[in-house]
């Protein structure tokens, strides 16, 4: 076949190729006008329509988070992350103060309070001085006669948390103070520690080397008119310096009343020495003032004690010193017997 032989066919392909390059032309020139003078723009395609007004973005402020794919995560997350640990804080806090203030208003609402009635106050001794003239001060409003049930006492629920001997006998001579002493006696009065417990601790007091202790330990023995009471004051009275001998004796002497002449009986069974003479002076000398009529029944004037000290209680007092005469196996216990039994006999014998 000859090329002459297609001439056909060759014409209709090079229109069609003219026709192509002239609408290639046709539609190139309108668009580089445009982009020459700005007509076409690049930005993201926005409503035309009447609402367009409404998700426009214009003059919006728009937040924006550039994350750093290269950068420390964790770091990120936390700058991001709110701190939500703090405020759990603050809010612990909140609930801490305000459980706090609860208790405070509760704690004010049943305010602890301990009220002692003293039963069968009697009067206390009186030998040229008032005892408190003397110093025996110590426990003259606390109690009085029988031991640590012989008074009648009301308290509030929950008022106080009861502690050990160990723990009392810590908080009195590691803070030796007033307000310490007196809620040990306090304890003591409501049975939370024995007779042994708490004269123990009392004895150290009374046996520590600083006067105001051993004026502490005096106050816890004074507040009771008992044997135990009157045997760890004389037990330890030679220990004493001249004003607070002045002060115990004071307190002893008291035991020379008519409703404490027991006390003295039992302290005169004791195995130690001292002890045993300082009960039979008190004796003698409550009897002489008896015979004399020298105390009356003033009693002490803070306690408003009703005083009795009458010569024929002293009856008492003549087989006891006898037997402690003639069956002591202590001979200066015995010696002590005699001579007391020697002072007070001719003169309850005529009664």
């Amino acid at each position: 076949m000859k090329l002459k032989d297609n001439k056909l066919e060759i014409a209709i392909l090079v229109v069609a190729a003219v026709l192509v390059g002239g609408l290639g032309n046709l539609f190139k020139a309108p668009v580089q006008k445009a982009i020459q003078n700005g007509d076409i723009s690049f930005e993201m395609i926005r409503p035309k329509s009447v609402l367009a007004a409404l998700f426009d973005l214009g003059g919006r402020e728009v937040s924006r988070n550039y994350v750093n794919p290269f950068g420390n995560k964790k770091a990120e997350e936390k700058a991001t992350t709110p701190n939500t640990e703090d405020k759990t804080k603050q809010a612990a806090a909140a609930k801490t103060a305000a459980k706090k203030a609860e208790e405070k208003k509760a704690d004010a609402d049943k305010k602890p309070e301990t009220t002692i009635n003293v039963v069968g106050a009697e009067a206390t001794f009186k030998a040229g001085t008032d005892d408190l003239d003397s110093g025996a001060s110590a426990g003259a409003g606390v109690a009085q006669n029988g031991a640590a049930g012989g008074a009648d006492k009301s308290k509030t629920d929950g008022d106080k948390k009861s502690m050990t001997a160990d723990q009392w006998r810590s908080l009195v001579l590691g803070q030796p103070t007033k307000e310490n002493v007196n809620k040990m006696v306090v304890a003591y009065m409501d049975q939370e520690l024995t007779d042994g417990e708490f004269y123990g601790i009392v004895k150290e007091l009374l046996q520590n080397s600083n006067p105001e202790t051993q004026s502490l330990g005096l106050s816890a023995a004074s507040s009771f008119y008992t044997a135990p009471a009157f045997n760890v004051v004389a037990s330890s009275y030679k220990n004493f310096g001249t004003d607070m001998q002045a002060k115990a004796m004071a307190y002893m002497l008291g035991f020379a009343n008519a409703g404490r002449l027991g006390a003295l009986a039992s302290s005169l069974k004791s195995s130690d020495v001292d002890v045993v003479n300082l009960a039979a002076q008190i004796v003698v000398k409550g009897y002489n003032s008896a015979k004399e009529g020298t105390a009356t029944s003033q009693g002490n004037r803070y306690r408003g004690d009703a005083f009795v000290n009458a010569l024929g209680n002293y009856t008492q007092f003549v087989q006891v010193f006898k037997d402690l005469a003639q069956n002591s196996q202590n001979s200066e216990i015995a010696g002590i017997a005699t001579s007391a039994l020697s002072q007070i006999q001719s003169g309850v014998a005529t009664l």
